[in-house]
Parts: structure tokens; C-alpha cells; sequence
């Protein structure tokens, strides 16, 4: 009997809440200034895409990606977590762990620099790098 005038009494708590709050009114505040972002970095040869969950501007031209960041090509995938991309420059460059994926190849890095227009990739930090 106490179990269930418990039960009830949370249950109500529970309900009555559910009824009370206003979802239009509110307005959910976020220190997110793009969601899904999605840039590219054009050069000769190639068009690498980049996408992330988040990015937060820095200043005019570059602005920091955050979770699930994604770099994609023809030719190869990089995935990381924070990624500091300039638009202007056609640059990224990233201090977190990253994987970067191509035919052949597989190399784990603390971090990388995309410079030259994507032209060229520098990683950091250790790096184990799996040929097939």
C-alpha cells in the first residue's frame, strides 16, 4: 500500500510538471554558433569537405569545429574531435587525436595541420602509421 501512495504521489509530480512547463516560451540558450557546420577546402587536384556537429566563430575567418569533425576527399577521411578551420587561408589545423584513412593507409595522430590549399597534411605528435 505505501509502495503505491509513493508510486501515485511521484507519478503526479511527475505529470503535473510535464504540464507546467511552457516550450514555446522558453528559449534554449546555446554556446553553439553553428550547428551541423559544413565548409570546403577547394585546391587543384581535389575538394575536401568538412563537416562537424558544432562550430563556434573565433574571429571573421576562422571558426573552431567541435564533435564528430569530419574531413572527406576522393582520396582519403580524417576524423577528429576539435578542428580550428580558416576559411580565408583554405587551412585546419588540429591538436586532438585523429584518424586519418585512405586505400592503403590508416595513420593515428595527436593532432594535424592541412595547409597549401589541402595540398599538403602535416601530423603531430605520435603517430602510428598501418600500410596494407
Amino acid at each position: 500500500m505505501i509502495f503505491i501512495l509513493i508510486f501515485l504521489f511521484l507519478f503526479s509530480k511527475f505529470f503535473f510538471t510535464l504540464g507546467s512547463q511552457d516550450l514555446v516560451g522558453k528559449k534554449i540558450i546555446s554556446n553553439v554558433d553553428i550547428t551541423e557546420p559544413k565548409f570546403a577546402i577547394n585546391s587543384d587536384k581535389q575538394k575536401i569537405f568538412v563537416t562537424a556537429k558544432e562550430g563556434n566563430f573565433i574571429n571573421e575567418t576562422e571558426i573552431l569545429l567541435k564533435n564528430n569533425v569530419l574531413f572527406k576527399s576522393n582520396n582519403f577521411t580524417i576524423e577528429t574531435d576539435n578542428v580550428i578551420f580558416d576559411r580565408k587561408k583554405q587551412t585546419a589545423k588540429s591538436n586532438t587525436d585523429s584518424l586519418f584513412k585512405s586505400e592503403k593507409t590508416k595513420i593515428s595522430s595527436e593532432g594535424f595541420n592541412i595547409y597549401d590549399n589541402g595540398k599538403k597534411i602535416k601530423f603531430f605528435g605520435n603517430a602510428v602509421v598501418t600500410l596494407k
